[in-house]
Formats: structure tokens, C-alpha cells, sequence
């Protein structure tokens, strides 16, 4: 599933997610009795000035913004243009990249303050104290001349219940679009949040915590109704790492959406080692349309060494099991995690030609902060590039090893994304799925951007060098 603050910027299918994280904290300001806007600069089309016109007109005391590791130049700049048009406003940056590095995001920005890792509680004291004792909000990092002074940290929610539905009315939700709903509107809910799992590309468990915790499968539910009675959206992505781990929960769920006859159709991320044919059985009755799975790698030896504790065996029966069940699948490779070779991606490439999942993509390893991959990339002196805007799956390389180069990573994603793609047999089943005008269009789309991300990637890396 694409979101911004692991992936990036670009995406194949040229989706355009909602800022449901945004309207998380709009829901908590609301509660706090606050005048709260929201704006999607992005799905709205606004460029700076009309972004800051709209700032200045509602003239805020406290504005946040939300930063990602591709878009953190740009954000800061943003930031930097706010205080000149509204001097006496509090700036605060969210986001898992200020979580990650709050001393470098709040000194380049010169924002006042990060609020760091689940951000509605932290938000919601913040309102409570507001001018005021803001150096006992836990979870908060502040910025006082050239030195950053970070907080206790803040436990997570124990009950996500106790969260606000998102304030979706202050989002342009008809805006919001991707390849899977045939050009229909989306949106996205989280029905849990936390991953035990301790892969080395993904800052998931440090940002929302090792313990799954979970929503009541009624809560979901009541969210879902609303989405679909209120708004008009019957497609939704559920936004989490693990969605499937507590299967008791899930099973709950599924059967609880089954029980309300929501006409919501669905997408959602799992893990291969946690499908079965009754959960898949219940997921597609609930209304579940694709699953996407994160394979990573066709070399046991790397999936061994990221950490992803998954054998190539249950990726494979995983895949083969939703497809039985009816479920559209995406599996997901990440090409250059460190002990990749020449010869491992080969591996790749021809393992996610015989898994035969209805749809793949081949992301080159970037190394997030806030990720042990870091780490290593630093360390090890493997980081090309200090420029964050260069931190994107889809349209650069920002590592080179001794015996795998920039250059050889980009080249690789382009083969393996052409020799999937390109394949006769993908052709011809994509063609005879085509459900009508807006499906077909989608498809267009995404393979048009697929093309010219393709193209581009050579021109980006001879440019920047190797």
C-alpha cells in the first residue's frame, strides 16, 4: 500500500492518497473546541501562493504540518514561508521523518515544535496546555533558539476506541483516486495500529509500537457506514501493517462487516504467512478485492537478512491461496537491501514471474531514517546521496555497494518492471479483465507513468553520477 512516509512521492498507478493521518489530528483539535481547516495542497492543485493565501485568510494560532523524508526540503521551505506571512502562529511538524531525526527537522525548518511518534495524544495535551507548560507535554520536542529539547517520551493509545473518527469532511474526499477502484473515489481507515515484526527497511514498529492494538470490530464498522452513507466512498484501503496478525480479531471483523452488509469493497496489506482458505474465504465474502503482499526479495538468503522471518515457500502458498479464493493479489520486491548481488536479483526477478500474482512492483531500497537500513547505510558509508528529495522507491537510488551500484539497482528495477509488464500473458489478462471506460482508463494511466518512470530513472542517475 503506498504511503508517503515509508515510500515516498511516486507511485506506477500516479495514485493520490487522502491525508487521513491530518485528519486524525483535525478530529482532535475539534474535540479540544478548537476552529480547525485542513488543507490537501496536493489534491486541491493549489500551488504556494494559494496555499499561504488560505493560511493568512484563517490566520491560525497553531498550524501543523505534516513532513515525510521525500518531501522534507520542501517543507521545511513551506515552513519557512509560513512565519514570514504569519509571524506570531506556533509551527509544530508531524510526521515519521521528525520522529526519526526531531534535532535536524526542527533546526532546518525552524518549525517550533515535533510532535513525535502517535501524534493524537500528544496533539490533544498540546490544546490543553496551550500557550502554556508546553515543557510537560510528553512526546514533544521544542525548539528554542539553535538547540532542540525533547520531552519524556509518551506511551501509545491502549484503547484506539477512544480516538475520533477522522474528520474526513474538512479532506476533498472525491479527489482521491487510485488504479484498483476503476476511477472511483477511496479513502483509507486504520482498524489497527503496531507490527512486531523487526524488518530492517521499515520504521512501522518504532513509529506506532511493537503491540498490535486494535479497534473494536464494531467501531470499524460504524466507520465504514458512515464512509459509505455519509460520503458516497465504497472503496476503502485499510491503512496498517497488520491487519491479519491477531486472527481472532480479524475474523471478527470480517464477520462483523458481513453481518452489516456494507456495500464497501476493499484492499488491504498481509503478510503470506498469515492467510488461510477460511480467512481469505471470509475476507472476500466481507468484500475484500486485493490483498497486497510484501514479498521483498526471491533470495531466501536477503529475506533472511532483512528480518522479514518468511520463507519463499509461504510466500508462494500465500499468493496461491488468495488467488484460489478469489482475491486479486500484488506482491511487492524491494531490489538492493544490503547482501543484494547481481545474482540474487535475478533470483527476484524469476521468482515473481513463476509466484504469479496479478500484479507486482519492484522498489529500490531506500534507506529511511528511523531504519536499521540506515544505520547500516551510514555506517557502512553505502548513502550516495544527502539529499532527501532523492529518498524515492520510485524514482532514484541513494545507495551504491562495493559490487551493486546506483546504476546497476536502477537498471535492474527497469528490467524487472518491463519483464513482468511486458509479459504476453499479463497483457492478455489485463485486457480481458477491463470492466468499462473508467477501468480502462486507470489502466492507461498507470501504464503510461509506468513507462515514463521507466524512462526517466537512466536519465536521473547519469545526471546525478555514480
Amino acid at each position: 500500500m503506498k504511503e508517503i512516509g515509508r515510500c515516498g512521492r511516486r507511485s506506477i498507478g500516479g495514485e493520490l492518497w487522502p491525508q487521513t493521518g491530518l485528519a486524525y489530528l483535525a478530529a482532535v483539535a475539534r474535540e479540544q473546541g478548537c476552529a480547525v481547516e485542513l488543507f490537501d495542497a496536493m489534491a486541491l492543485g493549489w500551488r504556494w501562493e494559494e496555499s499561504l493565501a488560505q493560511a493568512s485568510r484563517f490566520a491560525p494560532n497553531l498550524i501543523v504540518i505534516l513532513v515525510t523524508t521525500p518531501t522534507f526540503t520542501n517543507d521545511a521551505a513551506y515552513a519557512q514561508a509560513i512565519r514570514k506571512i504569519l509571524p506570531e502562529a506556533q509551527i509544530a511538524l508531524v510526521g515519521t521523518h521528525v520522529t526519526a531525526l526531531p534535532n535536524d527537522s526542527l533546526l532546518e525548518s525552524q518549525a517550533d515544535f515535533g510532535i513525535l511518534g502517535e501524534a493524537e495524544p500528544v496533539l490533544a495535551e498540546m490544546l490543553m496546555r496551550w500557550p502554556d507548560a508546553l515543557e510537560r507535554v510528553s512526546g514533544l520536542a521544542r525548539r528554542q533558539g539553535g538547540k532542540v529539547i525533547r520531552n519524556q517520551g509518551r506511551l501509545f493509545v491502549e484503547s484506539l476506541d477512544d480516538l475520533p473518527d477522522p474528520a474526513r469532511d474538512l479532506l476533498p474526499f472525491h479527489r482521491y483516486s487510485m488504479a484498483f477502484t476503476e476511477g472511483r473515489p477511496f479513502t483509507t481507515v486504520i482498524p489497527c495500529r503496531g507490527c512486531p515484526y523487526p524488518c530492517t527497511f521499515c520504521r512501522a514498529g518504532d513509529v506506532w509500537g511493537k503491540k498490535v492494538r486494535v479497534r473494536s470490530p464494531r467501531r470499524v464498522v460504524r466507520e465504514l457506514l458512515e464512509i459509505q452513507n455519509r460520503f458516497g466512498i465504497r472503496d476503502v484501503a485499510f491503512m496498517t501493517d497488520s491487519l491479519l496478525t491477531n486472527r481472532e480479531w480479524s475474523m471478527d471483523l470480517f464477520r462483523e462487516m458481513i453481518s452489516a452488509e456494507a456495500d464497501i469493497h476493499w484492499i488491504a496489506n498481509a503478510r503470506a504467512d498469515q492467510v488461510n482458505p477460511e480467512l481469505l474465504g471470509l475476507m472476500k465474502q466481507a468484500g475484500c478485492r486485493l490483498i497486497s503482499f510484501g514479498i521483498e526479495s526471491g533470495s531466501q538468503e536477503i529475506l533472511d537478512s532483512m528480518k522479514k522471518h518468511l520463507t519463499l515457500e509461504q510466500c508462494r502458498e500465500g499468493v496461491r491461496m488468495a488467488r484460489k479464493a478469489g482475491i486479486v493479489t500484488f506482491a511487492y520486491f524491494i531490489l538492493g537491501l544490503p547482501g543484494e548481488t547481481k545474482d540474487t536479483i535475478r533470483e527476484t526477478i524469476q521468482f515473481a514471474r513463476i509466484l504469479r500474482a496479478d500484479y507486482s512492483n519492484f522498489h529500490i531500497a531506500t534507506p529511511f531514517p528511523g531504519t536499521e537500513f540506515y544505520e547500516q547505510a551510514k555506517t557502512n558509508g553505502w548513502l550516495i546521496s544527502n539529499r532527501w528529495e532523492d529518498y524515492e522507491e520510485e524514482g532514484s537510488a541513494v545507495v551504491s555497494y562495493p559490487d551493486l551500484s546506483a546504476s546497476d539497482l536502477v537498471a535492474a528495477q527497469k528490467r524487472a518492471m518491463l519483464a513482468f509488464y511486458l509479459s504476453p500473458r499479463y497483457l492478455i489478462r489485463e485486457i480481458l479483465r477491463i470492466r468499462g471506460w473508467g477501468d480502462l482508463k486507470a489502466k492507461c494511466k498507470a501504464g503510461w507513468r509506468m513507462m515514463k518512470l521507466m524512462g526517466d530513472k537512466e536519465l536521473r542517475i547519469k545526471k546525478r553520477g555514480d
